[in-house]
């Protein structure tokens, strides 16, 4: 294993540090993980602070855009102090540009400021400085105020100028214009940027009146291009103040960069601004470039980064492109190179992907890759001008038009081209071996006085550069340090170490092909700085006192194992020597006198020695003093039986600690005060046993080791909180539109409550009549609406507490019928009945559906589904054969629609036929009819009289033989007159025939109708 160029590789245990470079100039990012979760990745600056310069006295602003997921934490530091005071140093965030910004409030010295961002898997730092100039002074002496007005003289209204204010702002940057303008006193900057402008194009106009663009002195063109030779100049005419103001503060973080790029390829000029700008103007070839389909301009969210996308790159978009922003402008070329094509077997070739540069690891796989527009070809593989061939080496192979060639050896790392002469290169870098380097990252640890060496070997190409660095500062050859440098290690020596000296110790080895870093800590042991005061006393009695402070700043590289203890009573010489005490920092002497003052001493121990001591201030025991009364006690809460109360601790405690609080209660027009608590510490309590609305008067007594003390009594008296009297009241109301709604509330409560009512949570609307007495609230809406549905709610407060009651109000009509239904069989058997939806389903979240059925058999509706919240539903047991109805009815609160009718379903089978045919017996006294029947399935047959069933009648005889069904009358009687039907019925249907007998006098004739 080695360690490569911007990878740290360690044995297990060991912490990995990857350290590179960001794309941002200036950025160096620590990578803590070598395998990045998929989405995830460490910070880095998108925009990094700028340097500033500034008069002292005056507000200095760092800005910077960071990027990274998770969202990097931004810090900043300096190297002169610390940015612990707020009222100097204020950090900020700008959503709306994603700045982070450092303020210094009235700058007093150069320094140098670093800016951190660090997420969970690294960090990304960057260095700005901050350099502060000499204000100028104001003079008293007439001669030299004489001076400073010829000085200030510049051009005027009336045509009188200065050539050397001219001059120098002609050749100065624009960033300077405003610190000249006020050297030289002028105060008009908008008027001296015009004139600036006017004079800069008569100077390029009497160096080139040949290759000028004319000018608009209208100023009626906002842009002019002057061509000057191969130079290209492009100004903005006509500007605002705001614009003038806007561009004066912007300049390029990064410029465009140069681009190569193949014909039919897209090239991307990329440019990033030090303040946001909506847009920029883009030229290409001395011309203004638009958006359109040759050309992309695009910006980021933050208006920050700026880009160019030029599309299907030809031979003639080959020049010099530009970014303009005011006065300021980069520029870059772009490269387009042509595709070169060779013939191969009587068809043409090329290259679609050439080689590119290749970085490997000594004994690992190298890859090499070109990719062929055509698969029926071969590539051959050149290294140093000689064809390389397939040997245990190399290994060339052809894979769908992609030739690929694997070097394994560090000896055949050089260079390597195809037959195009494209050239990759791999290159050799530094190499540190695993264990030398696991040696060097671990800790080294010393005691003070003594030395500390590190020593790292290394592998590389040379020159290397060989750099020591301690809390990144580098380190150099002095009286107590000594570096040691050869060609294949190097070697630190620190003499003499002190506890300053403890750090991160980095070394960094650099050759033309990159650079790699190491880390490694140096802990300096010394005793601990004495303890910190001063002590701050946190309870004094008759018998103790108890304090504590903070422990040493510096605990000299170990945790702090003891205190020793030593105590003075004030007057006296003598020390008493207390003993050692665990390492917390508080004490709790209860050896003392009452009235005594003391003094203590304490050192710090640690394993390697004891501190100097620190003394505390005179501390006093307490004395045997009753203690103030506490603060006012304030209602918390009440209930009908109950109040919370809470207080504040007395302001005296009578040199000793509380010990607890008594809470007593009094009922009006009583002085008997009665005890409702438990002697305890705490500063609240609860008053129990109260009867509903009885006035009560309640007070608190704090008590320490002298005794109680006066009582503090609640300013006012208590009562029970208000409470509703109508319990009984519905709590959910069903109102027609167009009618009233009433709601009244009654309730109880002293003094005199505020009441509220609440639609919703929200107060009412002034539609809504209100009306309140001593005892009851009423709301009245006088004619209802749809929109008045809701919770409404009641809120009765007083002093003592609140009480809250809510009913639901339903305002609605009668519904809509659904709409047209539709009948679908999915499953034989059954039927889907399925409708669209009434129009008062949006506004009414009660309204359901029923849907009845009819059967062609039964002759009368039945309900089989109800309470139904969706537009299907399917019904079983349908009959073939039979017709069914089916009608949905929506229905609410209020009532039923009417019903919506589906098409009818199911067609009556062909249903069986039979002839009745009535016969005359022979004789008076027998009546004998018949029938003939077919059907299929065979029908069943029933016979009666006047709608009665004869099928169990003796009576009479009834036989069915092959389809013919027959009944006889045996002595024919009066009684026997009426109407006789026959009824055929099967699963497919029923027939019926019917026939009237009648019997007159006593010849007994019988009269046969058929029917």
């Amino acid at each position: 294993s080695w360690y490569n160029l911007g990878k740290l590789t360690t044995k297990p245990g060991i912490k990995t540090a990857i350290r590179r470079r960001s794309k941002t100039s200036g950025v160096m990012i620590t990578q803590y993980l070598a395998n990045m979760p998929e989405g995830k990745s460490t910070p880095d600056f998108q925009c990094k602070p700028m340097a500033v310069t500034i008069e002292k006295g005056k507000l200095a602003a760092f800005k910077a855009v960071v990027t990274g997921d998770p969202k990097p934490d931004v810090s900043w530091r300096r190297a002169k102090g610390t940015l612990s005071d707020k009222e100097r140093f204020q950090t900020k965030y700008d959503e709306s540009t994603g700045e982070h910004i450092l303020e210094v409030m009235s700058v007093a010295e150069t320094d140098t400021y670093k800016c951190f961002a660090a997420n969970e898997y690294g960090k990304a730092v960057c260095t700005t400085t901050l350099t502060v100039t000499e204000g100028k002074t104001s003079s008293t002496n007439p001669a030299d105020f004489r001076k400073l007005l010829k000085k200030s003289k510049v051009e005027r209204a009336d045509g009188e100028s200065d050539e050397r204010f001219w001059d120098v702002m002609l050749k100065a940057d624009r960033n300077d214009y405003e610190r000249i303008c006020s050297e030289f006193g002028v105060k008009d900057l908008h008027s001296i940027l015009k004139k600036l402008d006017e004079k800069k194009k008569e100077r390029s106009q009497n160096k080139r009146k040949d290759d000028i663009i004319p000018y608009d002195e209208n100023g009626t063109e906002k842009h002019s291009l002057k061509s000057v030779g191969r130079t290209k100049n492009f100004s903005i005419n006509g500007l605002m103040q705001k614009d003038m103001e806007l561009f004066s503060k912007v300049d390029f973080v990064i410029k465009i960069q140069e681009i190569k790029a193949e014909e039919r390829e897209d090239a991307l000029f990329e440019c990033v601004l030090t303040h946001p700008l909506p847009n920029i103007t883009w030229m290409g070839k001395g011309n203004i470039l638009e958006d359109g389909e040759k050309y992309s301009l695009t910006m980021s969210d933050h208006k920050l980064i700026h880009r160019l996308l030029i599309k299907d790159c030809q031979m003639l978009d080959k020049g010099i492109y530009s970014a303009v922003v005011g006065n300021i402008s980069c520029n870059a070329w772009l490269v387009v190179e042509g595709i070169t094509v060779y013939r191969y077997l009587n068809h043409w070739v090329q290259f679609i992907c050439g080689l590119t540069d290749v970085s490997a690891i000594i004994n690992e796989i190298a890859e090499l890759t070109c990719k062929l527009s055509a698969e029926d070809c071969e590539g051959a593989w050149f290294r140093d001008g000689k064809q390389v061939s397939q040997t245990n080496i190399y290994t060339l192979y052809f894979c769908s038009g992609t030739v690929l060639c694997s070097p394994t050896h560090p000896s055949y790392c050089d260079n390597f081209h195809t037959m195009p002469n494209e050239f990759i290169t791999e290159k050799k870098r530094k190499q540190v071996d695993l264990e030398d380097l696991s040696a060097f990252t671990e800790p080294k640890t010393v005691k003070v006085g003594h030395n500390a060496i590190f020593k790292l070997h290394f592998l590389g190409h040379k020159p290397i550069k060989i750099q020591w660095f301690r809390e990144g500062e580098e380190l150099q050859d002095d009286n107590n340090t000594r570096i040691e440098k050869s060609a294949s290690h190097s070697r630190l020596l620190l003499s003499r170490c002190q506890r300053k000296d403890t750090g991160e110790i980095k070394i960094k080895l650099k050759n033309e092909h990159g650079f790699t870093e190491a880390l490694s800590q140096l802990i300096v042991l010394d005793k601990p700085t004495p303890p910190l005061g001063p002590a701050e006393v946190t309870e004094s009695s008759a018998t103790c006192i108890e304090f504590r402070w903070r422990p040493p700043k510096d605990d000299g590289g170990s945790p702090v194992i003891n205190y020793i203890m030593e105590r003075q009573q004030v007057g006296r010489n003598t020390w008493k020597k207390i003993g050692e005490i665990p390492g917390v920092p508080s004490y709790r002497d209860t050896g003392v006198e009452r009235g005594r003052k003391y003094c203590y001493r304490i050192r710090a121990v640690t394993a390697e020695g004891t501190s100097e001591v620190m003394e505390t201030d005179e501390m006093q025991a307490g004395t045997l003093a009753f203690p103030g009364p506490p603060a006012p006690p304030k209602v918390v809460s009440a209930f009908d039986d109950c109040i919370n109360l809470s207080w504040a601790p007395p302001s005296n405690t009578g040199g000793s600690r509380i010990l607890g609080y008594i809470l007593e209660k009094r009922k009006k027009g009583s002085n008997l005060w009665s005890v409702v608590n438990a002697n305890d510490e705490l500063i609240k309590g609860a008053v129990k046993g109260l009867k509903s609305m009885d006035m009560y008067w309640v007070r608190v007594i704090a008590i320490n080791d002298g005794g109680e003390s006066e009582p503090e009594e609640l300013p006012n008296y208590v009562l029970a909180m208000p409470r509703f009297t109508n319990n009984k009241m519905k709590s959910f109301f069903v109102v027609r539109a167009g009618n009233s709604v009433r709601i009244t509330v009654n309730f109880e409560a002293s003094p005199r409550p505020a009441i509220i009512w609440l639609k919703d949570n929200v107060p009412v609307t002034k539609r809504i009549t209100i009306s309140n007495s001593d005892g009851s609230s009423q709301l009245l809406i006088p004619s209802s609406e749809r929109s008045d549905s809701g919770i409404y709610s009641i809120l009765v407060k007083n002093l003592v507490g609140q009480e809250t009651l809510s009913a639901e109000v339903r305002v609605t009509d009668d519904p809509k019928p659904p709409g047209p239904v539709e009948l679908e069989e999915n499953v034989p058997g059954t039927v889907t009945v399925i409708w669209e939806p009434s129009p008062d389903e949006k506004r009414d979240d009660r309204l359901h559906y029923t849907v009845s059925k009819l059967d062609s058999t039964k002759r009368s509706w039945v309900t089989v589904a109800d309470r139904l919240f969706n537009n299907k539903f399917t019904v079983c047991n349908i009959m073939h054969g039979r017709e069914y109805h089916f009608r949905v009815y929506a229905k609410n609160d209020m009532g039923i629609s009417a019903p919506s009718e589906s098409p009818t379903w199911g067609v009556e089978k062909k249903k069986e036929k039979f002839l009745v045919t009535l016969h005359t017996a022979p004789k008076g006294y027998e009546c004998y009819m018949s029938c003939a029947v077919k059907g299929n399935p065979k029908p069943r047959i029933t016979w009666y009289r006047n709608h009665i069933s004869l099928n169990t009648n003796t009576n009479y005889y009834i036989s069915n033989t092959c389809g013919v069904c027959t009944m006889l009358i045996l002595r024919v009687g009066p009684k026997d007159m009426g109407e006789y039907s026959v009824i055929a019925e099967n699963s497919l249907g029923r027939a019926e025939c019917a026939t009237i007998l009648n019997v007159r006098g006593e010849k007994k004739i019988y009269w046969l109708y058929l029917q």
